[in-house]
């Protein structure tokens, strides 16, 4: 089945790029980066570079995002765009006619650049995305065949013009992103972390408590769920330790997580689910006293906002997304299963078993665990 719809999305690919195309009076240049929060949070920094660099001066930049980063790229990074293409990528899988239509107007476009700055590169997203664009020169990362099926390798082969490669695994998302960026504008980059400009963020979306903690008991990603009890345990702790209310956050589709937390935690709480922007949460980061969260989009909000992370982990791509170096975030603390801990001391081990997705319950995570990191943070000297 994935086998013909995978024909079905060559034959559309294949029939979009076909026809006239834009004389544009200025050079153009693609930027394609369709992936989720924490790859944006951990990239969107570039797109200046890319943008004022030298081998692309005088080109027209454009961007093309997936729909649920625009509000951050709005509130960071719109300064350095001209144009901007947002893609619904539920709706480019499923419907035919809004797939054509939306590679149809890239093709149309002219790029002469197109430069995808994604590592685990998808042949259906943003690979497509570049096939349409058509440009003359096209710029990527070699790939990470994690994400490629067996039957499908090699399919890029003559897609890229220039492929960037660094072959030292694992490296932390961030550094990777700046090396491939020092590789397009040709020269060395001095930044050293995610963290934003407070001064560009929104006005904070509550009239906050004294003290507050984030709390995220949700995530899209079943797998990732930790129990609510667990969430409960330590959020009681930190009241009693420092008297801070509860703030918690999430999607609707997290309303199950939410709605569990709220009737079993007995200390004051805000309920901030669907109520606040992708940038009003990073304000309210920026304010917080930590954040309480699986691996999902927020402990990247968080840590780009400088708020203590302590974030419920179980191992996988170790070292590419958590934990965090100390230069990059100074409090982000990546809490492990104890029989996954035990072994990523052993870098052999943590090389070979943990540089993809691993199939680890969240839920070995044991409360106890989380409360204890958070005592050795609030009590560094005891």
């Amino acid at each position: 089945m994935n086998r013909l719809k995978g024909i079905v999305y060559d034959c559309i690919g294949w029939l979009a790029a076909k026809g006239p195309r834009q004389k544009a009076a200025v050079k153009k240049l693609l930027i394609v980066r369709v992936d989720e929060i924490g790859d944006f949070m951990l990239w969107h920094m570039f797109i200046e570079d890319i943008a004022t660099s030298a081998p692309f001066k005088g080109y027209e930049i454009h961007f093309c995002g997936n729909q649920s980063t625009k509000s951050l790229f709005h509130t960071f990074d719109a300064q350095f765009v001209k144009q901007t293409h947002w893609i619904d990528k539920t709706r480019f899988k499923k419907e035919m006619l809004y797939r054509f239509t939306f590679l149809r107007n890239i093709y149309r476009q002219g790029f002469e650049v197109v430069i995808n700055p994604t590592f685990s590169r998808d042949k259906r997203y943003d690979d497509a995305i570049v096939k349409a664009a058509a440009g003359a020169e096209t710029i990527g990362m070699r790939a990470n065949l994690e994400t490629v099926a067996e039957y499908e390798q090699g399919y890029d082969r003559d897609l890229y013009t220039r492929l960037f490669d660094h072959p030292e695994k694992p490296v932390f998302e961030f550094y990777r992103n700046k090396l491939f960026t020092e590789f397009l504008v040709q020269g060395k980059l001095g930044r050293i972390g995610t963290k934003i400009d407070r001064a560009l963020l929104p006005a904070s979306p509550i009239q906050k408590p004294t003290q507050f903690f984030v709390v995220f008991p949700g995530s899209r990603s079943a797998k990732r769920i930790w129990p609510t009890e667990n969430f409960v345990l330590v959020s009681n702790y930190l009241f009693e330790t420092t008297g801070a209310t509860a703030v918690v956050c999430g999607t609707g589709n997290d309303a199950p997580y939410i709605d569990s937390f709220c009737r079993q935690y007995r200390n004051k709480t805000v309920n901030l689910m669907g109520k606040t922007s992708l940038p009003e949460m990073v304000a309210l980061f920026s304010e917080a006293q930590c954040l309480l969260s699986v691996d999902t989009g927020s402990v990247h909000l968080a840590a780009a906002a400088g708020c203590p992370v302590f974030g419920i982990f179980n191992g996988s791509q170790y070292k590419r997304f958590a934990p965090y170096p100390k230069e990059v975030a100074e409090n982000f603390y990546a809490i492990y299963p104890d029989a996954v801990e035990a072994e990523l001391k052993n870098s052999a081990v943590a090389k070979e078993k943990y540089e993809f997705v691993v199939d680890v319950p969240y839920a070995s995570v044991p409360a106890e665990k989380v409360i204890l990191a958070i005592d050795e943070w609030m009590n560094p000297s005891r």
